[in-house]
């Protein structure tokens, strides 16, 4: 990507480069706030971090400047409803009155350290902590408590703390700033602030709590009815006032897929881009679109217009952007805390950019590093084993515990302290870590050589979601007869042996594997000790198992089918691992593979289809001596 050129006077103390512009920090998932819940008995620990919280804040406040704080969701852990918190902190309460005074708490508490940090207005909306966290099951305690849980939030957020009346009622032209009428008429609200409007969207729909609706239960990630029409008449109204330079939208769920996910349940809007509220966002020329969720920055370029999805991390202050305002200018610049400093130190690294330039008829919109944009059809993975990297100097964001040089991280008992890079468009965070993986000669440069203890595993989280098509692509070269791993999906959090798109090589037979009882095996032995290059691709979103196409050195080959044949559908929650199970469940073990011994090389996954022309120019792209000799 071309980097972009721009002059800024100085990123500190709020200074900006022209008189008119102005500041906002964006600051997502920022999961600090749970300590507050413990306000009223004030154990010893409690003083100190809230006092690191509010010397964080008035760091900010200090070298970044910023008027206000946007804020897309999930500031807390939200377990309000359960047993086990109501026995330790409201001895006696409802799930009910549990949960609206843990809120009051909470949210109270948070409200007050920001103010006394230098920042008076956080425009926030509910993520599914602020809900209770997902999944939400038909006739549980916390789908019965989604009034609760959006009371105690709008109460301290969103209402004035003296008069009591709602903060931002101000009507955008003849629309009402808020969804009257509706359950989400306290935590959906639009607000003014000099030349932008900015929209909140609480996205969580409920038709009952008795009523499954979705993959989370009685909740899902959409907008809809009188919602969607108030959202239509605000957005409609914002573009008849010329003085509205920018229309910036947030709610909680990243809409465009795929996006990177770190430590994350990765939930998404329903649909995608084809539902209604993406729609109605594109229809009135939204020029940015803000997320949380998934603890990771991905900003995407919607396919058919302007509009910029910006799905961002805030965890623990460790990652935050500014954003810096003129007419016909918006600047994103990110920021990552540095490993092993305190966040009220301030010592942050610039790490990516977004510029979207308005000032000509056709708008310039440019990223770079953490703000890159995204191209969904990109290949994402790809580990072409041509170097190994310390793992202390190539921070991986989200693995924590790395505050040392000697610090290094365990995959199934194997210690791991490098890395290999990766070459994909999800870029350096998705780098391997790795042990006992040997480089040596391949078709092309380098390839990796595995045995019984080599480990090779991705720490952020994807690319599997619900129903989504991927394909898989990679050269092997082994002579081993065991049923052996050569990508796992397997989840890291979950003990059902299903939902996974894992490819196996059984007795040299190239398997995609869903399962413990569903496979598909492609009629081919590759275990000849002759380089073979492989494919496994999904054709469509929700395709069958018997779908899917297996393609051997760029022809496809016939499958056998074993067990039942469903429409795929995946766990989100994965970490892929090469060669061997890594960083899945100890549950999986059962699967009954081993790890796979033998050489790879060019690994690369997508997140869409690959078509059969594809398929033969990545066969196609290597030394026609597939023996293992150099170039």
């Amino acid at each position: 990507m071309k980097r972009i050129l721009f002059v800024v006077a100085m990123f500190g103390a709020g200074l900006v480069g022209a008189e008119e512009t102005w500041r906002f920090l964006l600051l997502a998932d920022w999961h600090s706030a749970e300590k507050y819940t413990q306000s009223e008995k004030n154990p010893e620990w409690l003083a100190e971090a809230v006092a690191e919280d509010i010397a964080t804040v008035a760091m900010f406040k200090k070298n970044y400047g910023g008027e206000l704080i946007l804020m897309p969701g999930d500031s807390n852990g939200g377990h309000w409803d359960t047993p086990k918190f109501i026995k330790n902190n409201f001895p006696g309460a409802t799930p009910e009155e549990s949960v609206l005074e843990a809120g009051r708490l909470c949210y109270s508490g948070m409200m007050d350290a920001f103010r006394e940090g230098g920042y008076s207005t956080l425009i926030m909306a509910v993520g599914d902590h602020e809900m209770g966290d997902n999944p939400w099951p038909a006739g549980s305690a916390v789908s019965r408590c989604q009034p609760q849980f959006r009371e105690s939030f709008a109460k301290e957020f969103n209402f004035n703390p003296d008069g009591g009346r709602f903060l931002y009622e101000k009507p955008i032209g003849a629309a009402a700033s808020q969804p009257l009428g509706t359950k989400h008429e306290n935590t959906s609200y639009a607000y003014r602030h000099k030349n932008v409007l900015f929209v909140t969207v609480d996205v969580f729909h409920q038709e009952h709590p008795d009523k499954n609706i979705g993959d989370e239960g009685s909740v899902t990630g959409t907008v809809v009815g009188d919602h969607l029409e108030w959202l239509d008449h605000v957005l409609a109204e914002a573009r008849k006032d010329a003085s509205i330079k920018h229309i910036l939208v947030q709610s909680h769920l990243p809409v465009i897929y795929p996006v990177r996910k770190v430590n994350s349940s990765g939930m998404l809007m329903d649909d995608g881009v084809e539902n209604p509220f993406w729609k109605t966002l594109r229809k009135y020329k939204v020029d940015i679109y803000f997320a949380g969720e998934v603890h990771a920055n991905t900003v995407t370029k919607d396919p058919e217009s302007d509009l910029i999805q910006l799905v961002s991390r805030g965890n623990f202050f460790n990652n935050f952007q500014t954003l810096d305002i003129s007419d016909d200018r918006i600047e994103a610049v990110c920021y990552d805390q540095k490993v092993g400093t305190k966040t009220s130190e301030g010592d942050y690294a610039v790490s990516g950019r977004l510029v979207i330039d308005k000032s000509d008829s056709v708008a310039r919109i440019e990223g770079e590093g953490e703000l890159a944009l995204l191209d969904p059809v990109d290949r994402h993975f790809h580990f072409d084993f041509e170097e190994k990297l310390p793992l202390w100097t190539h921070p991986i964001m989200g693995l924590s515990g790395r505050e040392k040089k000697e610090d290094a991280k365990t995959l199934r008992g194997v210690t791991c302290k490098e890395l290999i890079p990766n070459r994909g468009a999800f870029g350096k965070h998705y780098s391997a870590l790795t042990a006992n993986v040997e480089l040596v000669d391949g078709l092309r440069g380098k390839a990796g050589r595995f045995g019984p203890d080599s480990r090779m595993g991705v720490f952020a989280m994807g690319p599997l979601h619900g129903n989504r098509a991927v394909s898989y692509a990679l050269w092997i070269r082994t002579t081993s007869t065991g049923n052996e791993i050569l990508i796992n999906t397997a989840t890291i959090w979950g003990h059902e042996l299903k939902k996974f798109f894992n490819l196996h090589l059984d007795d040299g037979a190239p398997a995609v594997v869903v399962s413990d009882s569903q496979r598909l095996v492609g009629e081919a032995r590759l275990n000849d000790g002759r380089w073979h290059h492989v494919a496994a691709v999904m054709p469509k979103d929700g395709c069958r198992l018997s779908e899917v196409m297996i393609y051997v050195d760029g022809k496809r080959v016939k499958p056998l089918i074993e067990g039942s044949d469903l429409p795929l559908r995946f766990n989100q929650a994965v970490r892929l691992g090469f060669g061997g199970l890594n960083y899945s469940n100890k549950a999986f073990d059962a699967l009954d593979a081993k790890p796979f011994v033998g050489e790879m090389d060019e690994i690369s996954i997508w997140t869409r289809p690959l078509d059969r022309a594809e398929i033969l120019a990545l066969q196609e792209n290597a030394d026609t001596d597939r023996q293992g000799g150099q170039d």
